[in-house]
């Protein structure tokens, strides 16, 4: 271990017996069980609030949460002799959810959901810390962005006058990417969302904000649910959304395992008209295309990762079935 987080462990009352590296954190091992440690470089707000939110989850036997250690002085965060600021955490035991595993994926459905009803009317935030940071990102502005560095990279590969396999791909399919995401972005427009965000807030809706596979620990005990740093007040779809959108993804959009999954979700929490027409439109939205030029875009291009033509064409492949799965779930888009 380096001697910064040495210096920052000694402000805490832990008896660290052994350390390890593990998911872009240093492991401890201590008679109070494992704990992780790990530069912070968040927004401290969030922080009691997040403490707030796992301590509630826990407390109703949902399942286990990384929570926060306090240091001595009873306070989240720890600086070194820099200034830099550092987060000791509890780290519960289990795997993360296999993928491959349908079962798993129906429980983390269901956990997902319960904690969507759990995780309501908890945070009462005084006027003047109603921050961005405390709630989501409005979608429609996201997508514009989006569709105008979709249209960047494509000017900018057309400029190019030598192309690489990917850049030869995505050039000649541009006008489909480009044409589906301005129509899920006007039909994003046209939506019930803006009523769904200011329901969702007037009603303390709480997302994970980053509800994945990785997020979701499994052991025999029972389930567990960490990193929350993303958590804020959002309509909740937005949760469901990215879980099922990188499972599809890895399941070439199986329509019997989407059912399955949502089924899960929708015995504990049912989605309304609206919710189901939103979630929808983020499926339908080609996210996965514009993560790849946005990735292309801001690295180096005189060198490619082979791995982003493998992804591009994967997606291309899978589009038929993506539209499929769409149309049979949500009888959407026409």
């Amino acid at each position: 271990m380096n001697e910064k987080a040495v210096q920052v462990l000694e402000q805490y009352d832990l008896e660290v017996l052994r350390t390890y590296p593990g998911r872009g954190a240093v492991m401890l091992e201590t008679e109070d069980g494992t704990k992780t440690v790990k530069e912070f470089a968040g927004s401290r707000m969030i922080l009691p609030y997040e403490q707030q939110l796992m301590q509630h989850l826990q407390r109703a036997g949902l399942c286990i949460t990384d929570q926060i250690v306090p240091n001595r002085e009873g306070e989240f965060l720890s600086r070194d002799s820099e200034g830099t600021s550092y987060i000791v955490k509890d780290w519960p035991e289990g795997k993360a959810c296999e993928t491959r595993n349908r079962e798993e994926l129906c429980r983390a459905m269901e956990l997902l959901a319960g904690f969507h009803r759990l995780a309501r009317n908890l945070w009462q935030i005084p006027v003047e810390e109603r921050s961005p940071r405390l709630y989501g990102a409005s979608v429609p502005e996201e997508y514009e962005k989006h569709n105008r560095e979709l249209k960047k990279v494509r000017n900018f590969i057309r400029g190019k006058q030598k192309k690489g396999e990917f850049e030869l791909l995505f050039l000649k399919e541009a006008s489909y990417f480009l044409d589906m995401s301005q129509q899920a972005a006007r039909l994003l427009e046209e939506s019930a969302y803006e009523s769904l965000f200011v329901r969702s807030c007037e009603e303390g809706c709480i997302c994970h904000g980053e509800y994945i596979h990785h997020n979701v620990l499994f052991s025999r005990a029972r389930a567990a649910l960490i990193s929350f740093e993303r958590c804020c007040m959002d309509i909740q779809i937005h949760d469901l959304y990215l879980f099922l959108r990188k499972i599809m993804e890895k399941h070439s959009w199986n329509l019997s395992l989407g059912q399955r999954m949502l089924e899960a979700y929708e015995k504990i929490q049912p989605l309304s008209g609206e919710e189901q027409s939103y979630l929808a439109l983020r499926l339908y939205y080609p996210e996965k295309v514009w993560k790849l030029a946005n990735h292309y875009y801001h690295t180096n291009k005189a060198w490619i990762p082979e791995k982003s033509c493998e992804k591009l064409t994967m997606f291309l492949e899978q589009e038929e079935n993506r539209l499929k799965f769409l149309k049979e779930m949500f009888t959407f888009p026409k």
